[in-house]
């Protein structure tokens, strides 16, 4: 049955925030060892006549690589499928925060599972006992979630004999430009509001640079919009009780830094990083260490570089190229902790 948490957000809460924008597809997000409810699934929705996408015929690869992006950002729903297997794949993960980023997840528990950090104030639908009924009860509930960004396939509507003709549709609202490189780091903090209280470990400049990192934002009061409050010795008065007020939940540093370490291992997967200036390592030594937490160094910046590396007398052009294209920076010594921890 569905799971009822006094701290979960109502899934619809992801549906309606924003006006609906009808785009191309359902995107499936799901771990290959869960294929065979995957497909029931996909054909459940093929029959209500929607458009629906999983890659039931991709070869690993680039181009595989390159399909699931397009697919992603083509997609005007994302259904992420949670099982123990789709819990621990970095594919899912990001698939998964892609759709919540964009306010268009639709998430179904298809085993039962603890669900990845960062996703569990979210409801589900439970299909953990769905056998592929077309009138079980959940199974309507997830159709009923997904239906307000399904698009219907075309069909082709008879007029006279020998001759038919597409069924028109309005088109829809052209999208404006992008200004700005909007990046996601697929942690489960991005977007985060991380307010800090009392005497730490670190300082508070050291905190706020691990903050960014991970695509959080390091606030310095407590509103609405906070998510944590790190308490260390001797918090503020203040901030305990506006914590209280809003319903901010409270963490220790210690708590904070183990959750910071287990963002750090998923951010990193497949992304790309560059270096710059005078390290106290050998270029190559870096390198392997980048590839060793499964990321990708690469010696020039583009819109593709996610993380610019920086020593003393960094190069001009390069921080540049990381002002325009919105690469996070991260100095050399945060760096080595980072990979001491991983």
């Amino acid at each position: 049955m569905e799971r009822q948490n006094e701290n979960c957000l109502p899934i619809f809460f992801y549906f309606y925030k924003k006006s609906i924008q009808p785009m191309s597809h359902i995107f499936i997000s799901y771990s290959s060892k869960d294929r065979s409810t995957t497909k029931k699934l996909a054909t459940v929705f093929e029959k209500q006549g929607w458009k629906v996408w999983w890659d039931k015929n991709l070869k690993p690869g680039k181009a595989f690589d390159t399909a699931i992006s397009k697919a992603l950002d083509t997609a005007n729903c994302i259904v992420v499928l949670w099982s123990p297997n789709s819990v621990e794949s970095n594919w899912v993960l990001e698939e998964a925060y892609e759709g919540l980023n964009r306010e268009i997840l639709v998430p179904g528990l298809i085993k039962e599972t603890r669900l990845p950090f960062g996703y569990r104030r979210a409801q589900y639908i439970d299909l953990s006992k769905w056998k592929g009924a077309a009138d079980d009860v959940f199974l309507k509930k997830l159709l009923t979630a997904v239906e307000p960004f399904a698009i219907p396939i075309k069909k082709t509507v008879s007029t006279k004999p020998g001759t038919s003709k597409v069924s028109k549709r309005k088109p829809t609202a052209k999208t404006k430009p992008k200004s700005k490189i909007i990046r996601t780091f697929s942690g489960a903090l991005d977007g985060k509001n991380i307010v800090f209280t009392g005497t730490l470990s670190e300082g508070r400049n050291a905190h706020a640079e691990k903050v960014k990192v991970v695509g959080a934002n390091y606030i310095s009061a407590i509103s609405g919009k906070t998510d944590y409050l790190v308490v260390g010795k001797n918090p503020g008065e203040s901030k305990l009780t506006a914590a209280k007020k809003h319903e901010v939940k409270k963490i220790t540093e210690k708590q904070w830094l183990k959750m910071l370490n287990e963002t750090y291992r998923r951010t990193f997967i497949n992304k790309r990083i560059v270096f710059t200036g005078k390290l106290n390592a050998p270029r190559k030594e870096l390198e392997k260490l980048v590839k060793s937490i499964g990321a990708k160094p690469t010696d020039d910046i583009s819109g593709k570089t996610d993380y610019l590396i920086i020593g003393e007398k960094p190069g001009k052009v390069k921080l540049a190229a990381a002002e325009k294209f919105s690469v996070k920076i991260i100095n050399e010594g945060l760096w080595k902790e980072i990979m001491e921890t991983l």
